[in-house]
């Protein structure tokens, strides 16, 4: 009695059988990508900053004393609050551009968080321990060094969000005109070599027609 031999088992049918498999099988890889928590938090450490020199500044900082009845103005309660304002601006608009773009390295919202966050901490501390400026026969203090203090705060607010803008959250120009994504040039050759693998298997007869089109249409729309 003559047996015959199992397809699968056979040295060259079998492996055609698992290559076919192996392909059939295929899944593409998905990768989670790391949402922007970490950018909303320290957008939320640099207007933290902010607001909490503002409000600290204005009840603590030296008056402006000025007149013979030593009327004491608090300019820093008004005018202080201008420059916050701006800061708060200038950082809205960095992290907004950053979060749009969505930037997940955690370098430029750190540079972004702490440094704007401490910067105005700095500024606050001036503000309330620097010394005032003492003229006329009155005599009228002028807290100058308090405003000076604020004034470089947002100068230095607007260097830092320019820097992290220009360096990380806008996109590099092309010459080109196209710039394409990185995992594009790997997958189209992964799909090339799968596609060349499945025509060797329809033509040695491991796979049908109908079964090679439709991997191949599977193939092509992942591109």
């Amino acid at each position: 009695m003559t047996t015959v031999p199992d397809r699968n088992d056979h040295p060259v049918f079998g492996g055609k059988q698992m290559a076919t498999m192996a392909l059939l099988d295929t899944e593409p890889r998905r990768t989670a990508r790391p949402g922007p928590g970490f950018a909303y938090l320290m957008s939320g450490v640099a207007l933290a900053g902010i607001c909490t020199s503002g409000v600290l500044g204005s009840l603590f900082s030296p008056n402006l004393v000025s007149g013979a009845q030593h009327e004491q103005i608090p300019i820093g309660a008004f005018v202080g609050w201008i420059f916050d304002a701006i800061a708060i601006g200038m950082v809205v608009a960095a992290a907004t551009k950053g979060i749009r773009a969505e930037v997940t390295s955690r370098a430029p919202w750190i540079v972004l968080g702490l440094g704007v966050g401490v910067l105005w901490l700095a500024v606050m501390v001036a503000a309330i321990f620097s010394p005032v400026w003492v003229t006329g026969t009155d005599p009228t203090r002028l807290p100058i060094w308090a405003g000076l203090s604020a004034i470089a705060g947002v100068v230095v607010t607007g260097i830092l969000c320019s820097f992290v803008k220009t360096a990380s959250f806008e996109p590099a120009e092309s010459t080109t005109g196209f710039a394409p994504t990185a995992g594009y040039p790997r997958m189209a050759d992964d799909a090339t070599v799968k596609l060349r693998q499945l025509a060797q298997l329809r033509d040695s007869g491991a796979i049908t027609d109908a079964e090679f089109q439709a991997k191949k249409n599977d193939l092509l729309s992942r591109i």
